[in-house]
């Protein structure tokens, strides 16, 4: 095995794991479980926004999750089915030619490392590049701006360069049906990261999920929650009260104490918002229906906008009625999600 990246780069020539051309989701997914995947990657190195290293190490031993969340195969259908969407508008808008392939390639020297990859892309002087798709809401434009590629999709197209040994990469987001809304950033590949970040995935890999060890939960509190929330599935209140463990005293302390400074802070952030509103009031009266306004003196120059904002929704009594009225729809349009709330009380033993 080489040494570094820059001798793997030499020698370095995929191997094709499997044909994915007829593949059912099932079987597509039972490949995927051999090894690390491009999607993976974020997860493995806890930088991804979604999910947990302990997620991604469950699905790679065959743990299913008790509550996996809202079905998520019509989004991922979705997605796949607008990679070819997304292709022809990279291609009409750079000139490149782009082609598919359906084969799910491995690294030779880490065969752990596997690439599912969306397109490839022939460059001018003949040399392969690789083109990820992807689509987003409207609203995520701005995580692109000014040259800039989310760091979870990132890390994917850099892992698809490593396991197929190509410098060079493209990944293009499609942000809406209109083609203008459109977005493609250039990927040069990076050998010093790349190494750093084989060394991570071998460390997960082999010292978790080949050796069967859970990894720490080290994400942010919302990720880890979630991930909780997956993995033992929705409450159950005829459980019975669990004795915990004195070390969560400390816990139970500072959640009490900080839950206090809290509500101080509350009183002082309303307050304030309080006294901006008694300002701003008696300017609202001048503007009238106006949504702009200006002001000048001593050379300094105000504007002042008074936007309105629409929303749509249904009050709660409006969605009792719809729920009395027609109990067939509503129950094919609403949907129940559980949320939990954690509370501490204090309390002297009796």
């Amino acid at each position: 095995m080489p040494d570094s990246c820059a001798a793997l780069k030499e020698t370095h020539q995929p191997q094709v794991l499997v044909e994915t051309a007829g593949l059912s989701e099932k079987e597509w997914l039972a490949y995927r479980r051999k090894g690390i995947g491009g999607s993976d990657v974020a997860v493995a190195l806890n930088s991804s926004p979604y999910r947990t290293a302990r997620d991604l190490y469950y699905d790679k031993i065959g743990v299913v999750m008790s509550d996996d969340g809202p079905d998520k195969s019509i989004t991922f259908q979705i997605g796949h089915l607008l990679e070819d969407v997304v292709a022809q508008i990279f291609a009409k808008k750079t000139g490149l030619s782009v082609y598919e392939d359906h084969w799910m390639y491995q690294h030779p020297f880490f065969p752990f490392l596997i690439a599912d990859v969306d397109r490839f892309v022939t460059l001018p002087d003949g040399r392969k590049a690789i083109l990820e798709c992807k689509t987003a809401h409207y609203d995520m434009q701005f995580k692109w701006a000014n040259g800039a590629v989310p760091r979870h999709y990132e890390l994917q197209v850099r892992h698809y360069m490593s396991v197929m040994n190509i410098d060079v990469a493209f990944i293009a987001c499609l942000f809406s049906n209109n083609e203008n809304d459109f977005v493609w950033q250039k990927i040069e590949r990076d050998l010093e990261e790349e190494e750093n970040t084989i060394m991570e995935l071998s460390a997960f890999w082999n010292n978790h999920v080949m050796a069967r060890v859970e990894p720490p939960l080290v994400e942010k509190p919302d990720a880890v929650l979630e991930s909780l929330r997956r993995y033992f599935g929705p409450a159950d209140k005829s459980e019975p009260t669990v004795d915990l463990d004195r070390k969560f005293v400390v816990n139970l302390k500072e959640i009490l104490a900080l839950k206090e400074e809290k509500r101080s802070l509350d009183a002082q952030v309303k307050a304030l918002e309080t006294r901006i509103k008694s300002l701003y009031a008696p300017i609202v009266e001048e503007m009238g229906t106006a949504c702009k306004g200006t002001c000048e003196q001593g050379g300094e120059y105000f504007k002042v906008s008074y936007n309105p904002l629409y929303r749509e929704g249904i009050s709660k009594d409006r969605l009792s009625a719809l729920r009395a009225q027609y109990p067939d729809i509503y129950d094919e349009f609403v949907d129940q999600t559980e949320s939990r709330i954690f509370k501490v009380v204090k309390s002297a033993i009796a």
